[in-house]
């Protein structure tokens, strides 16, 4: 009989992540030659087999624990770069750790391009060694960010212009020379250039075939910049503009037509949408009446699921941007806009499919009993938050206002029942920040005007309370039945944290900043993807099935939340970024004159501030303040606030310098007035 080929008889490396991605028990060399009847001699074959799984990445997504640690397989991890350093060390985090643990990247495998920020690279992890940053090798790239980057001149340390760029990207520290000189003339100071980062034979970094991009004063630059800066994809496909556009005519043909089957007729009541006046994208409508012991509420949720299937163009696209970007002067949505601003925005007078979340509380805000459900409703009204604040208040709105067709007791009721929510939060210990958005206004030209802290409103408070309550009841629903939804969590402060932020999790953990046990996000699916996971998990159990097939295989691990993670702060840094860029801009003609900062933290490398004029960070860096200690020593960080004591305590109002600004890159140079002479 001819002898089998012992050689060819183990499994692919296909059939062994899709043995392991089935379960979720510990199995060691021995299970898994006994799953796939081979004998124990292939041990050290399977071994190289998994050993080269791992330095490809196919072994990141098994669930936690499936491989037995005695099998002495590398530690690889998905790491995602966030800034690089002054010596020009890519620096990051491992993308798929909760606690997003810092890397630095110490060396490249061969002919990977260099990191920039925003890339995804699969690392190899050296031993921990105690400390809490970890030291990785480069083996692939996972995820590349946009390519080209922008530079501009570089400034000095006294404002002047250097004969050297800097990337507008602020993450990326140093200056870069021109690899060409002599094809490619320096910039003007303020143009801005399109160009790559190349390594060169003295191992520095170079700018090479720069290409004109337009001025850093243009109207829209700003955005554009901060877009450009951070990947964010600002165009959908022609498939997915498509899908949108057909989902569009669907929904023109709902108007007066009777319910859907199994679906509650909503378009009876006088359901409102409360948002800014510059909204477009309407998600979420209320409503509430009184009853003898509290308040009935119903908050209607745009049926987004409904028109956006899994695995459709538009839901990858949805789920590459993670959530709508609202900047300054323009919005990047998640959806097209036939869907955004149309089809499933909630728009007054039209009738709209929607998932509705339907509450009893008590006077003091507890809820005595909650559900979710499908339905069609119809917005009675759109108000703005100023809109119902005045007549909260009692002014006279205009005889035309849509406000004179709702029932007089409606807003009075809405703010009772928010006022009954927000008992109960004070109650269970929420935090309460302090609004720090800001509102930019501009010219005609589109140059910035004004910088003012966005307006607290108490109907603001109103629809928070609101959603939170809506949110609550479908964590809550979704860990009770299990469905695949991402838990909104908080962690509570500690020594290395004392500010933690808030994170998507597959785990089901408390959100401390809002005092309670289980929380996620099911009231924005037109701006969020978490949101729209959440509909169809949630759409699932209202139609009476536990089937989850729909769900990604990501959901078995943090692929899905890190990259919303990521997208989330993406959209926050695109966001900080565009202000900074508008402030250098509005603060030009203030070039060589006192500004006032307020302090806000110490450093290693300067005070941190925030400039009042417009409210945008900068830093006023140790060599530019009085030395209190007589000494520029700054080699111990946890000095730094001592020697510097008198101007570096958090909230002092201080005066400064402006040398000058940058706004390709959104800096401004600051100096203490002892020493910008």
């Amino acid at each position: 009989m001819p002898g089998r080929s012992e050689a060819a008889a183990l499994p692919s490396s296909a059939a062994l992540r899709a043995y392991l991605l089935g379960g979720d028990t510990s199995v060691g060399l021995t299970d898994m030659l006994r799953a796939f009847e081979r004998p124990i001699r292939d041990k050290a074959r399977l071994k190289t087999l998994l050993h080269a799984m791992a330095l490809d990445g196919s072994l990141l997504d098994l669930p936690a624990g499936r491989l037995k640690t005695s099998i002495g397989l590398p530690e690889t991890a998905r790491a995602r770069i966030t800034h690089i350093r002054t010596d020009g060390t890519p620096c990051g985090v491992l993308a798929d750790n909760p606690a997003a643990t810092p890397v630095t990247i110490q060396t490249l495998a061969p002919d990977l391009p260099y990191p920039l920020p925003g890339d995804v690279f699969l690392v190899r992890l050296r031993p921990a060694n105690g400390h809490y940053r970890r030291e990785a090798r480069a083996e692939c790239l996972l995820a590349r960010t946009n390519i080209p980057l922008a530079f501009a001149r570089a400034l000095g340390a006294d404002g002047a212009p250097l004969e050297r760029l800097w990337t507008c990207n602020p993450h990326i520290t140093g200056t870069f020379a021109l690899a060409e000189p002599e094809l490619f003339p320096l910039p003007a100071p303020g143009d801005v250039v399109l160009g790559s980062l190349q390594p060169m034979p003295d191992g520095t970094l170079a700018v090479t075939q720069p290409v004109p991009y337009g001025h850093a004063k243009q109207a829209g630059m700003a955005c554009r910049l901060s877009l450009l800066t951070y990947g964010v994809p600002t165009r959908f496909s022609s498939t997915a503009e498509q899908e949108g556009e057909y989902a569009a005519a669907l929904v023109a043909k709902l108007h007066n037509q009777p319910a859907p089957a199994n679906r509650r007729d909503l378009r009876s009541l006088p359901l409102i949408t409360l948002d800014d006046e510059t909204a477009q994208d309407f998600d979420d409508a209320i409503w509430a009446e009184t009853t003898e012991d509290g308040f009935h509420l119903l908050i209607a949720i745009a049926d987004v699921g409904h028109y956006v299937p899994h695995g459709s163009a538009l839901d990858m696209e949805a789920r590459q941007r993670g959530t709508s970007v609202y900047l300054p002067d323009q919005s990047v949505p998640m959806l097209p806009p036939s869907l955004s601003a149309n089809a499933c925005s909630l728009l007054p007078g039209l009738d709209r499919l929607c998932l509705f979340a339907d509450m009893h509380i008590t006077h003091g805000g507890t809820v005595r009993h909650g559900t979710i459900g499908q339905g069609i409703m119809r917005s009675a009204a759109r108000l703005t938050y100023r809109d119902a604040q005045d007549a909260l208040d009692g002014k006279a709105m205009p005889p035309a206002h849509p406000i004179h067709t709702l029932p007089p007791a409606l807003l009075g009721t809405l703010k009772a029942a928010g006022d009954a929510l927000d008992l109960a939060a004070t109650q269970r210990g929420a935090l309460r920040l302090d609004e720090d958005a800001l509102v930019i206004t501009f010219h005609p030209d589109g140059q910035p005007a004004a910088f003012q802290p966005r307006e607290r409103l108490a109907t603001h408070d109103l629809v928070a309370s609101f959603m939170i309550a809506a949110n609550t009841l479908a964590a809550e629903i979704a860990h009770k039945n299990q469905l695949p939804v991402l838990f909104r969590v908080h962690p509570a402060p500690t020594v290395k944290r004392p500010r933690p932020a808030a994170r998507y999790s597959t785990l089901a953990e408390r959100h401390n900043g809002l005092g309670l046990p289980l929380y996620t996000h099911f009231t924005s699916p037109i701006r969020r993807y978490a949101d729209l996971v959440a509909h169809r998990a949630l759409t699932m159990w209202c139609q009476g099935t536990t089937t989850v097939a729909y769900a990604p295989p990501t959901m078995q691990d943090n692929a899905l939340v890190s990259h919303l993670n990521f997208t989330e702060k993406r959209a926050a840094q695109c966001v900080q970024d565009s202000q900074n860029r508008l402030a250098a801009a509005f603060l030009a003609p203030c070039v060589g004159q006192n500004v006032n900062i307020h302090a806000t933290t110490t450093t290693r490398h300067g005070l941190c501030v925030r400039l009042t004029k417009t409210g945008t960070p900068s830093l006023l860096p140790w060599s530019a303040v009085p030395d209190y200690a007589r000494m520029n020593d700054d080699s111990l960080y946890g000095k730094s606030a001592a020697r510097h004591t008198p101007p570096s305590q958090s909230g002092a109002l201080l005066k400064a310098v402006l040398l000058a600004t940058c706004p390709a890159r959104g800096v401004s140079v600051l100096a203490s007035p002892h020493y910008a002479c």
